[in-house]
């Protein structure tokens, strides 16, 4: 009986050394996924937003908007053109985009939704689910920067960008897009999008002929500085 029991206690003590190993040798950027994910797990929402650079989250999720909305691309370029700033200033001087962001973690992450949400989303911009960060694929672009393709149990993909900040690894933004993500974890311009307007040198202020009459806006202009994300 005893040697019937034995190689299950073996067995699972193996797991356990595994698991815990696995913990321990997890790269810098892994580890603030896995807490992602236990945040999620035990409903945690002030441990999920501590694993957030919010701010700069909060910036390049107006990036994402104005780089996939051709609308709100459009608004972000007449705005300029009429000198009352782009999207950022449009939409900033409206609501405060970084306390609407941590308002929807922390009724998404306390109540269980955003984790149900994202499992059966049916579009690449909701990875926030446990077993989908903790099975992330890392790839590290620095010493300080780093991007995770997430996918989801609906089979959707998305990249998450991390940045370190001291000691600690910190998500800076979300993207769909891998060559966004890096973008945005090395803190440089972002590519264009395919389709979206191109930057001009001169903004689109100056009259070149027919071809400026067409895009009378100029084209993609320099990232905004607040956002909002939906969950």
């Amino acid at each position: 009986m005893n040697m019937l029991r034995r190689p299950s206690s073996l067995l699972l003590v193996a797991a356990l050394l595994t698991a815990l190993l696995t913990a321990c040798f997890a790269s810098g950027p892994q580890k603030t996924l896995n807490r992602l994910a236990e945040a999620l797990d035990k409903n945690d929402s002030a441990a999920f937003l501590a694993q957030l650079d919010m701010k700069t989250f909060a910036a390049n999720q107006i990036k994402n908007l104005t780089r996939e909305d051709q609308a709100l691309s459009s608004l972000d370029s007449l705005g300029r053109m009429l000198g009352l700033g782009g999207m950022d200033d449009l939409l900033g001087s409206v609501l405060n985009m970084e306390n609407r962001l941590q308002g929807q973690y922390t009724r998404g992450v306390s109540t269980g939704e955003m984790m149900a949400q994202c499992r059966e989303a049916q579009s690449p911009d909701c990875p926030w689910v446990p077993e989908s960060l903790k099975q992330a694929q890392v790839i590290e672009l620095s010493d300080t920067a780093a991007v995770a393709r997430v996918t989801t149990p609906a089979r959707m993909t998305s990249w998450l960008a991390l940045r370190k900040k001291g000691d600690n690894w910190l998500v800076v933004g979300q993207a769909i897009l891998e060559n966004t993500a890096k973008a945005y974890a090395a803190d440089v311009a972002a590519p264009p999008v395919s389709g979206a307007p191109s930057a001009r040198p001169d903004g689109g202020n100056k009259d070149n002929g027919s071809k400026d009459k067409a895009n009378p806006g100029g084209g993609a202009d320099k990232p905004a500085e607040g956002g909002v994300v939906n969950i």
